[in-house]
């Protein structure tokens, strides 16, 4: 229920100094009061300001009772608080059963255990988030480099929000004009002009397209760039998957077609994380289970952001860059043992070193056409949900702005199709929201946020 009192640790369990366990509802500073012993923690609580004192196991005045704990507890009236409602927080010392009990504690005068997620969920539900600054806290919870932490706390302080807005206030302008003007039937002038409401959708089209046109680095923020090395047996990949990892990942062997499977590995370069995909050589005619690992070679080509694409000075010469439809990085290998760069080719050696911070500055460079850091900067990280819904509402006023330039459907159809654009871009925002929408968001959420 909505209204219940709930508890949960908001810190992860284990060892550790603190541990935080939050309790949020409209009877959470009395039911802290029945467990907390403090001469500062009574009617007239300041909100906003840690007062020290012991924690019971259950109510103080029961025989039963014990202490468990010396804490600060932290009280957060409602609406002031990240859920809107009434809070206390209880940093107790880390470690597992510390923690369990202060949440024991709670549950035995009357709190329920916080479901994933529930605390945020209420923020949204209260007004103290939109859905899309939801969102960006459980993109900030997850982000593994600095560049999605950053883009996801820009989000988090109302950046998409922010470009939404620029597109749906237009628009909501237009209807309640519209709206307007249909109370007025007979009078034809205080009707809006057809050009002034053309006009108008296409700049909102405009605006909603250079949204769409961030969906990629939304996309690469949350989940990396995904790099695969690629090329003829016995090129060098392993040893160069190795080289970028700066570890032994992979298994390197003068023997050709010593990897059969996708080996795959990560690691953050200058504040972007990047997945490495090191996999089977390219041949003709292989055996049965090497073209196994080869068809699984092209799958993950197929799926991949960039491509390094590697050949050596003694070896057979690459598949043709145009048979990929990613962007490709020619390298050619072992370039402690090329006696000259022919095309200008970028030439690494994983045995010496020789060209690795090169090969940084292209995949660097290559990453820049992602415009990750625009992204950043704006505070849009797009997700599927996102894209989901910004295309429907794109696509619904494509087909108002062509039934406005060929047919003039009248004030009336206009503002019924102007209202299911408005809907669609609500549900990003939460203006507009179902239960199951709800529940699709928050379940990748932890319990305790």
């Amino acid at each position: 229920m909505e209204n219940d009192t709930i508890v949960a640790l908001a810190t992860p369990e284990g060892e550790g100094g603190l541990a935080v366990v939050r309790l949020s509802g409209s009877e959470a500073v009395a039911m802290a009061g029945r467990i907390f012993e403090s001469r500062r923690f009574g009617p007239e609580i300041e909100s906003h300001r840690a007062v020290y004192g012991i924690l019971f196991s259950s109510t103080k005045e029961k025989e039963t009772s014990y202490p468990i704990d010396q804490v600060l507890a932290l009280p957060l009236l409602g609406p002031n608080s990240y859920t809107g409602e009434d809070t206390v927080e209880f940093f107790c010392h880390g470690g597992r059963m510390a923690a369990r009990m202060v949440v024991a504690a709670c549950r035995r005068v009357g709190a329920r255990p916080a479901g994933p997620g529930e605390f945020t969920r209420r923020a949204f539900l209260n007004g103290r988030l939109s859905l899309d600054q939801a969102e960006a806290v459980a993109d900030l919870i997850h982000a593994e480099s600095e560049a999605s932490a950053r883009g996801a706390i820009r989000q988090l302080l109302g950046g998409l929000d922010d470009q939404l807005s620029a597109i749906e206030n237009p628009l909501l302008e237009l209807l309640s004009r519209i709206e307007g003007s249909l109370e007025f039937v007979e009078e034809e002038e205080v009707g809006v002009p057809e050009d002034e409401v053309i006009d108008t959708l296409k700049n909102s089209r405009a605006k909603l397209d250079e949204l769409l046109a961030m969906a990629p680095a939304g996309r690469l923020l949350r989940d990396g760039i995904h790099v695969v090395l690629a090329g003829p047996p016995n090129v060098g990949k392993s040893s160069l998957f190795n080289a970028l990892l700066e570890e032994d990942r992979a298994i390197v062997d003068g023997e050709a077609g010593t990897t059969r499977d996708v080996i795959s590995a990560s690691l953050v370069h200058e504040g972007t994380r990047f997945v490495f995909h090191d996999t089977a050589g390219l041949r003709d005619d292989p055996g049965r289970v090497e073209k196994m690992g080869i068809d699984r070679t092209w799958k993950k080509v197929n799926e991949a952001d960039l491509v390094l694409l590697l050949s050596d000075p003694d070896g057979p010469e690459p598949n043709s860059r145009e048979n990929y439809e990613v962007p490709v990085i020619q390298v050619i290998t072992k370039a402690d043992l090329v006696k000259a760069n022919k095309d200008n080719t970028l030439c690494v050696s994983s045995t010496t070193g020789q060209g690795l911070p090169e090969l940084w500055a292209a995949l660097d460079l290559a990453v820049r056409e992602f415009r990750l850091q625009e992204a950043v900067t704006m505070g849009v990280v797009l997700n599927e949900r996102h894209l989901h819904r910004l295309t429907a509402c794109r696509s619904d006023l494509e087909i108002l702005i062509h039934e406005m330039e060929s047919s003039a459907p009248g004030e009336e159809v206009t503002g019924t199709m102007l209202s299911s654009v408005l809907s669609r871009l609500g549900e990003v925002s939460g203006r507009v929201f179902t239960e199951q929408l709800l529940e699709s968001v928050f379940q990748r959420f932890c319990v305790g946020k």
